[in-house]
Protein backbone atom coordinates (compact mmCIF):
# COMPACT_ATOMS: atom_id res chain seq x y z
CA UNK A 1 0.00 0.00 0.00
CA UNK A 2 1.31 3.40 -1.01
CA UNK A 3 1.29 6.34 1.40
CA UNK A 4 0.33 9.69 0.01
CA UNK A 5 3.01 12.32 0.45
CA UNK A 6 1.74 15.55 1.97
CA UNK A 7 3.50 18.88 2.00
CA UNK A 8 5.42 19.49 5.24
CA UNK A 9 4.25 22.10 7.69
CA UNK A 10 6.18 24.35 10.01
CA UNK A 11 4.94 24.17 13.55
CA UNK A 12 3.43 27.29 15.02
CA UNK A 13 4.10 28.68 18.46
CA UNK A 14 3.21 31.71 20.51
CA UNK A 15 6.42 33.37 19.25
CA UNK A 16 4.77 34.09 15.92
CA UNK A 17 5.37 32.76 12.47
CA UNK A 18 8.71 31.16 11.65
CA UNK A 19 10.74 31.38 8.50
CA UNK A 20 13.10 28.84 7.00
CA UNK A 21 16.42 29.60 5.40
CA UNK A 22 16.36 33.35 6.08
CA UNK A 23 19.91 34.69 6.24
CA UNK A 24 20.96 37.43 8.60
CA UNK A 25 22.06 40.64 6.92
CA UNK A 26 25.42 42.22 7.77
CA UNK A 27 25.92 45.94 7.45
CA UNK A 28 28.25 48.68 8.70
CA UNK A 29 26.95 51.28 11.16
CA UNK A 30 28.90 54.56 11.18
CA UNK A 31 29.66 56.57 14.31
CA UNK A 32 31.00 60.10 13.60
CA UNK A 33 33.92 61.56 15.53
CA UNK A 34 32.79 62.76 19.00
CA UNK A 35 32.75 66.44 18.07
CA UNK A 36 29.76 67.03 20.41
CA UNK A 37 31.71 65.81 23.42
CA UNK A 38 30.26 64.00 26.41
CA UNK A 39 26.45 63.85 26.44
CA UNK A 40 24.79 61.96 29.28
CA UNK A 41 21.47 63.82 29.57
CA UNK A 42 19.52 62.25 26.73
CA UNK A 43 16.84 59.62 26.27
CA UNK A 44 17.02 56.46 24.18
CA UNK A 45 15.36 57.94 21.13
CA UNK A 46 17.38 61.18 21.17
CA UNK A 47 20.91 59.80 20.95
CA UNK A 48 22.85 62.31 18.91
CA UNK A 49 25.42 61.16 16.34
CA UNK A 50 28.82 62.63 17.13
CA UNK A 51 28.35 62.54 20.91
CA UNK A 52 30.00 60.33 23.51
CA UNK A 53 28.48 58.33 26.33
CA UNK A 54 31.91 58.06 28.01
CA UNK A 55 34.73 60.53 27.37
CA UNK A 56 37.31 60.06 30.11
CA UNK A 57 40.80 61.59 30.08
CA UNK A 58 40.20 63.21 26.70
CA UNK A 59 39.93 66.93 25.98
CA UNK A 60 37.08 68.03 23.66
CA UNK A 61 38.31 69.76 20.50
CA UNK A 62 36.71 71.49 17.53
CA UNK A 63 36.61 68.26 15.51
CA UNK A 64 36.49 65.52 18.14
CA UNK A 65 38.67 64.77 21.15
CA UNK A 66 42.34 64.24 21.98
CA UNK A 67 43.88 62.32 24.84
CA UNK A 68 45.15 64.53 27.67
CA UNK A 69 48.75 64.70 28.78
CA UNK A 70 50.02 63.27 32.04
CA UNK A 71 50.93 65.05 35.26
CA UNK A 72 54.10 65.60 37.28
CA UNK A 73 54.73 66.55 40.89
CA UNK A 74 56.22 70.04 40.99
CA UNK A 75 56.04 70.91 44.69
CA UNK A 76 55.26 69.67 48.20
CA UNK A 77 54.15 72.16 50.87
CA UNK A 78 55.71 71.95 54.30
CA UNK A 79 52.59 71.22 56.37
CA UNK A 80 51.48 68.37 54.09
CA UNK A 81 47.84 69.44 54.19
CA UNK A 82 45.40 69.20 51.30
CA UNK A 83 45.66 72.13 48.87
CA UNK A 84 42.39 74.01 49.32
CA UNK A 85 42.89 76.90 46.88
CA UNK A 86 45.29 78.19 44.24
CA UNK A 87 45.67 81.76 43.00
CA UNK A 88 48.02 83.92 40.97
CA UNK A 89 49.66 87.34 41.11
CA UNK A 90 50.40 88.95 37.76
CA UNK A 91 51.65 92.43 37.02
CA UNK A 92 53.76 93.31 34.00
CA UNK A 93 56.36 90.59 33.51
CA UNK A 94 55.95 89.32 37.08
CA UNK A 95 53.80 86.23 37.50
CA UNK A 96 53.67 84.12 40.66
CA UNK A 97 51.65 81.09 41.70
CA UNK A 98 50.40 80.55 45.27
CA UNK A 99 48.57 77.67 46.92
CA UNK A 100 46.97 77.46 50.35
CA UNK A 101 46.24 74.77 52.89
CA UNK A 102 44.08 75.29 55.95
CA UNK A 103 47.07 76.71 57.85
CA UNK A 104 49.40 78.46 55.38
CA UNK A 105 50.03 80.13 52.02
CA UNK A 106 52.92 78.95 49.83
CA UNK A 107 54.73 80.47 46.85
CA UNK A 108 55.09 77.60 44.37
CA UNK A 109 56.19 79.60 41.34
CA UNK A 110 59.47 77.67 41.30
CA UNK A 111 59.33 75.19 44.19
CA UNK A 112 61.90 72.60 45.16
CA UNK A 113 61.23 69.20 43.65
CA UNK A 114 59.53 66.71 46.00
CA UNK A 115 60.27 65.16 48.42
CA UNK A 116 61.95 68.46 49.41
CA UNK A 117 59.27 70.68 50.91
CA UNK A 118 58.48 74.34 50.25
CA UNK A 119 58.34 76.65 53.27
CA UNK A 120 55.29 78.83 53.92
CA UNK A 121 55.12 82.49 52.95
CA UNK A 122 52.30 83.05 55.47
CA UNK A 123 51.63 80.62 58.33
CA UNK A 124 49.43 80.32 61.40
CA UNK A 125 46.20 80.67 59.41
CA UNK A 126 42.76 79.28 60.22
CA UNK A 127 41.33 78.60 56.76
CA UNK A 128 42.40 77.76 53.23
CA UNK A 129 39.37 78.75 51.14
CA UNK A 130 40.69 82.04 49.76
CA UNK A 131 39.08 84.56 47.45
CA UNK A 132 41.54 86.82 45.60
CA UNK A 133 41.43 89.81 43.28
CA UNK A 134 43.93 92.44 42.16
CA UNK A 135 43.74 96.18 42.79
CA UNK A 136 46.14 98.33 40.79
CA UNK A 137 46.48 101.82 42.19
CA UNK A 138 49.09 104.55 41.61
CA UNK A 139 51.27 102.22 39.57
CA UNK A 140 51.29 99.46 42.19
CA UNK A 141 49.45 96.17 41.86
CA UNK A 142 48.23 94.44 45.01
CA UNK A 143 46.72 90.98 45.36
CA UNK A 144 43.86 91.15 47.88
CA UNK A 145 43.15 87.86 49.69
CA UNK A 146 40.20 86.99 51.95
CA UNK A 147 39.28 83.71 53.64
CA UNK A 148 36.60 84.58 56.21
CA UNK A 149 38.79 83.41 59.11
CA UNK A 150 41.88 85.66 59.16
CA UNK A 151 42.77 89.29 58.59
CA UNK A 152 42.83 90.34 54.95
CA UNK A 153 46.21 89.56 53.36
CA UNK A 154 47.78 91.82 50.70
CA UNK A 155 50.65 90.80 48.42
CA UNK A 156 52.45 93.62 46.59
CA UNK A 157 54.68 91.50 44.36
CA UNK A 158 57.44 90.97 46.92
CA UNK A 159 55.96 90.69 50.41
CA UNK A 160 52.79 90.02 52.41
CA UNK A 161 51.07 92.41 54.80
CA UNK A 162 47.77 93.00 56.61
CA UNK A 163 48.06 96.78 56.30
CA UNK A 164 46.34 99.06 55.78
CA UNK A 165 43.61 97.96 58.15
CA UNK A 166 39.88 98.18 57.44
CA UNK A 167 37.73 99.68 60.19
CA UNK A 168 34.01 99.22 60.81
CA UNK A 169 31.45 101.12 62.87
CA UNK A 170 29.24 98.10 63.64
CA UNK A 171 31.70 95.75 65.38
CA UNK A 172 32.63 93.82 62.25
CA UNK A 173 36.26 92.67 62.03
CA UNK A 174 38.50 91.91 59.04
CA UNK A 175 38.52 88.11 59.65
CA UNK A 176 34.77 88.12 59.01
CA UNK A 177 35.26 89.21 55.39
CA UNK A 178 35.12 86.12 53.19
CA UNK A 179 34.79 87.51 49.68
CA UNK A 180 35.62 90.61 47.68
CA UNK A 181 35.90 92.14 44.22
CA UNK A 182 36.53 95.42 42.41
CA UNK A 183 33.71 97.57 41.06
CA UNK A 184 34.48 100.97 39.55
CA UNK A 185 37.73 101.32 41.50
CA UNK A 186 36.12 100.39 44.83
CA UNK A 187 36.77 97.28 46.88
CA UNK A 188 33.55 95.50 47.84
CA UNK A 189 33.41 92.84 50.57
CA UNK A 190 30.94 90.27 51.91
CA UNK A 191 30.64 89.35 55.59
CA UNK A 192 30.44 85.79 56.85
CA UNK A 193 26.95 84.32 57.29
CA UNK A 194 25.14 87.63 56.77
CA UNK A 195 23.39 89.60 54.06
CA UNK A 196 25.71 92.55 54.66
CA UNK A 197 28.21 93.92 52.17
CA UNK A 198 30.80 96.66 52.67
CA UNK A 199 32.75 98.97 50.39
CA UNK A 200 35.73 101.32 50.61
CA UNK A 201 36.17 104.79 49.09
CA UNK A 202 37.37 105.02 45.49
CA UNK A 203 40.95 103.75 45.08
CA UNK A 204 41.29 103.20 48.83
CA UNK A 205 43.28 100.19 50.06
CA UNK A 206 42.02 100.49 53.63
CA UNK A 207 40.27 102.81 56.04
CA UNK A 208 36.63 103.07 57.05
CA UNK A 209 34.31 100.60 55.33
CA UNK A 210 30.71 101.56 54.67
CA UNK A 211 27.88 99.10 55.29
CA UNK A 212 25.69 98.16 52.33
CA UNK A 213 22.89 95.94 53.70
CA UNK A 214 20.93 93.64 51.42
CA UNK A 215 18.66 92.00 54.01
CA UNK A 216 15.67 93.87 52.62
CA UNK A 217 16.53 92.90 49.05
CA UNK A 218 17.18 89.15 49.37
CA UNK A 219 13.73 87.80 50.28
CA UNK A 220 14.74 84.14 50.64
CA UNK A 221 17.21 84.74 53.44
CA UNK A 222 20.47 82.84 53.65
CA UNK A 223 23.66 84.86 53.34
CA UNK A 224 25.74 86.51 50.66
CA UNK A 225 28.12 84.07 48.99
CA UNK A 226 29.75 85.79 46.01
CA UNK A 227 29.69 88.84 43.80
CA UNK A 228 31.30 90.38 40.73
CA UNK A 229 31.22 93.25 38.27
CA UNK A 230 29.52 92.62 34.95
CA UNK A 231 29.23 94.67 31.77
CA UNK A 232 25.85 94.48 30.06
CA UNK A 233 24.82 95.83 26.67
CA UNK A 234 21.93 98.20 27.44
CA UNK A 235 21.18 99.54 23.96
CA UNK A 236 23.27 102.70 24.24
CA UNK A 237 26.57 101.02 25.06
CA UNK A 238 27.94 98.85 27.81
CA UNK A 239 26.64 99.38 31.34
CA UNK A 240 28.66 98.22 34.34
CA UNK A 241 26.64 96.26 36.89
CA UNK A 242 27.49 95.27 40.44
CA UNK A 243 26.08 91.81 41.17
CA UNK A 244 25.47 90.18 44.57
CA UNK A 245 24.60 86.46 44.81
CA UNK A 246 23.17 84.78 47.93
CA UNK A 247 23.46 81.20 49.13
CA UNK A 248 19.79 80.72 48.14
CA UNK A 249 20.45 81.67 44.52
CA UNK A 250 19.03 85.20 44.61
CA UNK A 251 20.87 87.59 42.30
CA UNK A 252 20.66 91.33 43.03
CA UNK A 253 21.86 93.57 40.21
CA UNK A 254 22.81 97.22 40.80
CA UNK A 255 23.90 99.95 38.38
CA UNK A 256 25.68 103.18 39.23
CA UNK A 257 28.97 104.40 40.65
CA UNK A 258 28.33 105.70 44.19
CA UNK A 259 26.71 103.23 46.62
CA UNK A 260 26.18 106.03 49.15
CA UNK A 261 23.80 107.80 46.78
CA UNK A 262 20.48 105.99 46.18
CA UNK A 263 20.01 108.03 43.01
CA UNK A 264 23.38 106.93 41.68
CA UNK A 265 23.33 103.25 42.64
CA UNK A 266 19.97 101.79 41.70
CA UNK A 267 18.65 98.26 42.07
CA UNK A 268 17.83 96.95 38.60
CA UNK A 269 16.21 93.74 39.77
CA UNK A 270 16.42 90.58 41.86
CA UNK A 271 16.46 87.28 40.01
CA UNK A 272 16.51 83.61 40.92
CA UNK A 273 19.01 80.93 39.91
CA UNK A 274 19.91 77.59 41.47
CA UNK A 275 21.94 77.57 44.66
CA UNK A 276 25.56 78.55 43.87
CA UNK A 277 28.09 75.80 44.51
CA UNK A 278 30.95 77.92 45.81
CA UNK A 279 32.19 81.47 46.17
CA UNK A 280 34.84 80.82 43.50
CA UNK A 281 32.52 78.77 41.31
CA UNK A 282 32.08 81.25 38.44
CA UNK A 283 34.04 82.47 35.42
CA UNK A 284 33.92 85.18 32.80
CA UNK A 285 33.12 83.86 29.34
CA UNK A 286 33.31 86.65 26.79
CA UNK A 287 30.75 89.25 27.82
CA UNK A 288 28.90 86.80 30.06
CA UNK A 289 29.33 85.32 33.53
CA UNK A 290 28.84 81.58 34.06
CA UNK A 291 27.88 80.56 37.60
CA UNK A 292 28.02 76.95 38.80
CA UNK A 293 24.72 76.24 40.55
CA UNK A 294 22.76 73.21 41.68
CA UNK A 295 20.81 73.50 38.41
CA UNK A 296 23.85 73.70 36.13
CA UNK A 297 26.38 76.16 34.74
CA UNK A 298 24.10 79.18 34.38
CA UNK A 299 24.73 82.23 32.12
CA UNK A 300 23.89 85.37 34.10
CA UNK A 301 22.73 87.05 30.87
CA UNK A 302 19.75 84.69 30.83
CA UNK A 303 18.37 85.55 34.28
CA UNK A 304 16.63 88.64 32.84
CA UNK A 305 14.67 86.54 30.36
CA UNK A 306 13.79 83.26 32.11
CA UNK A 307 12.65 81.97 35.47
CA UNK A 308 14.72 79.42 37.36
CA UNK A 309 12.95 76.38 35.90
CA UNK A 310 13.63 77.51 32.34
CA UNK A 311 17.28 78.38 33.00
CA UNK A 312 18.27 74.70 32.93
CA UNK A 313 17.27 74.64 29.24
CA UNK A 314 20.03 77.16 28.42
CA UNK A 315 22.55 75.90 30.95
CA UNK A 316 26.03 75.42 29.48
CA UNK A 317 26.21 72.11 31.37
CA UNK A 318 22.97 70.84 29.83
CA UNK A 319 24.72 67.96 27.97
CA UNK A 320 26.01 66.51 31.27
CA UNK A 321 23.09 67.60 33.45
CA UNK A 322 22.65 64.19 35.10
CA UNK A 323 26.32 63.90 36.11
CA UNK A 324 26.43 67.56 37.17
CA UNK A 325 23.44 67.21 39.51
CA UNK A 326 24.78 63.98 41.00
CA UNK A 327 28.02 65.76 41.88
CA UNK A 328 26.16 68.84 43.18
CA UNK A 329 23.92 66.73 45.42
CA UNK A 330 26.91 64.77 46.71
CA UNK A 331 28.97 67.83 47.66
CA UNK A 332 26.59 70.76 48.21
CA UNK A 333 29.35 73.34 47.69
CA UNK A 334 33.07 73.99 47.68
CA UNK A 335 33.32 74.02 43.87
CA UNK A 336 35.90 76.07 41.96
CA UNK A 337 36.14 76.97 38.26
CA UNK A 338 39.34 77.89 36.46
CA UNK A 339 39.96 78.88 32.84
CA UNK A 340 42.98 77.77 30.85
CA UNK A 341 42.91 80.45 28.13
CA UNK A 342 45.79 79.01 26.10
CA UNK A 343 43.79 75.82 25.47
CA UNK A 344 40.26 77.35 25.61
CA UNK A 345 39.37 74.96 28.43
CA UNK A 346 37.59 75.38 31.77
CA UNK A 347 38.20 72.99 34.67
CA UNK A 348 35.41 72.39 37.19
CA UNK A 349 36.73 70.96 40.47
CA UNK A 350 34.66 69.91 43.48
CA UNK A 351 35.34 68.25 46.85
CA UNK A 352 36.15 64.56 46.95
CA UNK A 353 33.09 62.36 47.44
CA UNK A 354 32.03 58.75 46.96
CA UNK A 355 29.26 59.41 44.43
CA UNK A 356 31.28 61.14 41.69
CA UNK A 357 34.78 60.23 42.83
CA UNK A 358 38.11 61.53 41.50
CA UNK A 359 36.52 63.56 38.71
CA UNK A 360 37.00 66.95 37.09
CA UNK A 361 34.54 68.26 34.50
CA UNK A 362 36.24 69.89 31.50
CA UNK A 363 34.54 72.39 29.18
CA UNK A 364 35.78 73.63 25.81
CA UNK A 365 34.53 77.23 25.83
CA UNK A 366 34.72 77.53 22.03
CA UNK A 367 32.38 74.63 21.40
CA UNK A 368 30.50 74.18 24.67
CA UNK A 369 31.54 70.49 24.68
CA UNK A 370 32.39 68.47 27.78
CA UNK A 371 34.59 65.61 28.97
CA UNK A 372 35.87 64.31 32.31
CA UNK A 373 39.31 63.81 33.87
CA UNK A 374 40.17 61.15 36.42
CA UNK A 375 43.34 60.04 38.20
CA UNK A 376 44.41 63.57 39.17
CA UNK A 377 42.58 63.97 42.52
CA UNK A 378 42.59 67.71 41.83
CA UNK A 379 41.03 70.00 44.44
CA UNK A 380 41.75 73.32 42.65
CA UNK A 381 43.37 74.60 39.45
CA UNK A 382 45.45 77.60 38.38
CA UNK A 383 47.62 78.56 35.42
CA UNK A 384 51.16 79.93 35.33
CA UNK A 385 52.96 81.19 32.22
CA UNK A 386 50.61 79.22 29.97
CA UNK A 387 50.91 75.96 31.92
CA UNK A 388 48.23 74.18 33.93
CA UNK A 389 48.75 73.41 37.63
CA UNK A 390 46.54 71.84 40.28
CA UNK A 391 46.58 71.29 44.01
CA UNK A 392 45.89 67.83 45.32
CA UNK A 393 45.72 65.89 48.56
CA UNK A 394 48.61 65.61 51.02
CA UNK A 395 50.16 68.93 50.01
CA UNK A 396 51.27 68.13 46.47
CA UNK A 397 51.28 70.65 43.63
CA UNK A 398 51.18 69.09 40.17
CA UNK A 399 51.58 70.32 36.63
CA UNK A 400 48.92 68.91 34.35
CA UNK A 401 48.86 67.98 30.67
CA UNK A 402 52.58 67.30 30.57
CA UNK A 403 54.62 64.13 29.97
CA UNK A 404 52.94 60.82 29.17
CA UNK A 405 52.38 59.49 32.69
CA UNK A 406 50.70 60.52 35.93
CA UNK A 407 53.62 60.71 38.32
CA UNK A 408 55.42 57.91 36.49
CA UNK A 409 52.34 55.66 36.30
CA UNK A 410 50.34 54.87 33.19
CA UNK A 411 46.80 56.17 32.68
CA UNK A 412 44.08 55.35 30.18
CA UNK A 413 41.83 57.46 28.00
CA UNK A 414 38.43 55.91 27.28
CA UNK A 415 35.85 56.81 24.66
CA UNK A 416 32.45 55.21 24.10
CA UNK A 417 30.18 56.56 21.39
CA UNK A 418 26.47 57.20 21.62
CA UNK A 419 24.20 54.16 21.38
CA UNK A 420 22.42 53.68 18.08
CA UNK A 421 20.01 51.07 16.66
CA UNK A 422 21.41 49.00 13.80
CA UNK A 423 18.04 48.97 12.10
CA UNK A 424 14.64 49.75 13.54
CA UNK A 425 14.16 50.26 17.27
CA UNK A 426 13.66 46.91 18.94
CA UNK A 427 15.52 44.99 16.24
CA UNK A 428 18.20 42.81 17.77
CA UNK A 429 21.70 43.20 16.36
CA UNK A 430 25.13 41.74 16.95
CA UNK A 431 28.38 43.66 16.47
CA UNK A 432 31.22 41.51 15.17
CA UNK A 433 33.94 43.92 14.05
CA UNK A 434 34.97 47.50 14.90
CA UNK A 435 36.87 49.84 12.62
CA UNK A 436 38.14 53.16 14.02
CA UNK A 437 40.29 55.99 12.68
CA UNK A 438 42.78 58.12 14.62
CA UNK A 439 45.05 61.09 13.95
CA UNK A 440 48.45 61.26 15.61
CA UNK A 441 52.18 61.77 15.24
CA UNK A 442 52.89 58.09 15.81
CA UNK A 443 50.82 54.95 15.59
CA UNK A 444 49.01 54.35 18.91
CA UNK A 445 48.13 51.07 20.54
CA UNK A 446 44.40 50.81 21.11
CA UNK A 447 41.77 48.32 22.13
CA UNK A 448 38.45 48.60 20.34
CA UNK A 449 35.26 47.28 21.91
CA UNK A 450 31.50 47.36 21.50
CA UNK A 451 28.71 47.67 24.07
CA UNK A 452 24.97 47.10 23.92
CA UNK A 453 21.87 48.57 25.53
CA UNK A 454 23.51 51.40 27.52
CA UNK A 455 26.13 49.26 29.20
CA UNK A 456 28.78 51.88 30.04
CA UNK A 457 31.34 49.55 31.57
CA UNK A 458 34.65 49.75 29.75
CA UNK A 459 37.53 47.26 29.52
CA UNK A 460 41.10 47.71 30.65
CA UNK A 461 44.01 47.68 28.23
CA UNK A 462 47.59 46.93 29.16
CA UNK A 463 49.18 47.89 25.85
CA UNK A 464 51.10 51.14 26.45
CA UNK A 465 51.52 53.81 23.78
CA UNK A 466 54.73 55.82 23.95
CA UNK A 467 54.79 59.38 22.67
CA UNK A 468 56.95 60.39 19.74
CA UNK A 469 60.20 61.51 21.40
CA UNK A 470 61.61 62.51 18.01
CA UNK A 471 58.79 64.96 17.36
CA UNK A 472 59.98 68.40 16.32
CA UNK A 473 57.23 70.10 18.29
CA UNK A 474 58.54 72.43 21.00
CA UNK A 475 57.89 71.24 24.58
CA UNK A 476 56.96 67.76 23.27
CA UNK A 477 60.12 66.35 21.75
CA UNK A 478 63.05 65.48 24.03
CA UNK A 479 66.27 67.48 23.86
CA UNK A 480 69.10 65.61 22.11
CA UNK A 481 66.51 63.08 20.88
CA UNK A 482 64.03 65.10 18.82
CA UNK A 483 64.85 65.78 15.18
CA UNK A 484 64.32 69.53 15.10
CA UNK A 485 64.68 69.71 11.34
CA UNK A 486 61.77 67.34 10.71
CA UNK A 487 58.19 68.31 9.97
CA UNK A 488 55.70 67.67 12.76
CA UNK A 489 52.30 66.73 11.39
CA UNK A 490 49.42 64.45 12.24
CA UNK A 491 49.12 61.19 10.34
CA UNK A 492 45.96 59.11 9.96
CA UNK A 493 45.84 55.59 11.37
CA UNK A 494 43.06 53.02 11.45
CA UNK A 495 42.43 49.76 13.29
CA UNK A 496 40.15 46.79 12.74
CA UNK A 497 39.46 44.44 15.65
CA UNK A 498 36.95 41.70 16.38
CA UNK A 499 34.36 42.70 18.99
CA UNK A 500 31.22 41.14 20.40
CA UNK A 501 28.05 42.78 21.66
CA UNK A 502 24.36 41.95 21.12
CA UNK A 503 21.34 44.07 21.86
CA UNK A 504 18.77 46.51 20.55
CA UNK A 505 21.23 49.44 20.54
CA UNK A 506 24.98 49.34 20.02
CA UNK A 507 27.97 51.61 20.67
CA UNK A 508 31.64 51.47 19.75
CA UNK A 509 34.56 52.56 21.90
CA UNK A 510 38.29 52.51 22.42
CA UNK A 511 40.80 52.43 25.27
CA UNK A 512 44.27 53.92 24.93
CA UNK A 513 46.96 53.71 27.64
CA UNK A 514 49.63 56.41 27.86
CA UNK A 515 52.91 55.63 29.54
CA UNK A 516 55.84 57.33 27.85
CA UNK A 517 58.18 60.21 28.58
CA UNK A 518 56.22 62.66 26.41
CA UNK A 519 52.51 63.22 26.10
CA UNK A 520 50.59 61.63 23.27
CA UNK A 521 49.08 63.65 20.49
CA UNK A 522 46.27 61.36 19.37
CA UNK A 523 42.77 62.35 18.31
CA UNK A 524 39.76 60.06 17.87
CA UNK A 525 38.03 60.18 14.51
CA UNK A 526 35.04 58.29 13.09
CA UNK A 527 34.34 54.59 13.62
CA UNK A 528 32.17 51.85 12.19
CA UNK A 529 30.69 48.62 13.54
CA UNK A 530 29.98 45.64 11.34
CA UNK A 531 26.57 44.50 12.51
CA UNK A 532 24.40 41.45 11.85
CA UNK A 533 20.72 42.30 12.18
CA UNK A 534 18.34 39.65 13.46
CA UNK A 535 14.66 39.42 14.20
CA UNK A 536 12.74 41.98 16.17
CA UNK A 537 12.94 41.44 19.91
CA UNK A 538 9.81 40.61 21.84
Amino acid sequence: MKMAVRPGRIGQSNRGSASVGQMQSSQPVTFPAPRDGLVTATDMASQKPGSATVLRNFFPTLVGCKIRGGSQKRGLVADGGDIKSAFKYKYGATEKLFVATNTAIYNVSSPAAPPTTTAADVSGLAGGDWCTFQHTNAGAANLICLNGANDRRIYNGTSWTTAPAITFIDGTTMPQLNYGWMFKNRQFFLKNATLDAYYLPINAMGGAAVLFPLGGVMKRGGSLMTGFSWSLESGDGLSDMCVFVSTEGEVAVYAGSDPSDANNFALKGVYQIGKPLGKNAWIRAGADILVATSDGLTPISQVFQRDRQALSLVSVSRPIEDDWKRAANATGGGWTLKQWPEQNLVFVAFPENTVVADTTFVLNVLTGRWSTITNWQALCYETLQGGLFFGSIDGYVWQGDTSGTDGGLTFSGTYLSQFAPAGQFGQRATATMAHMYFRGKSRPKVRLFAKADFDKTTPNFSGVTLGNTTSAEWDVGLWDVAMWDSVSELMRYDFRQNVRASGDMLAVGCVMTSGGAVKLDVEVDLATLQVSVGEASA
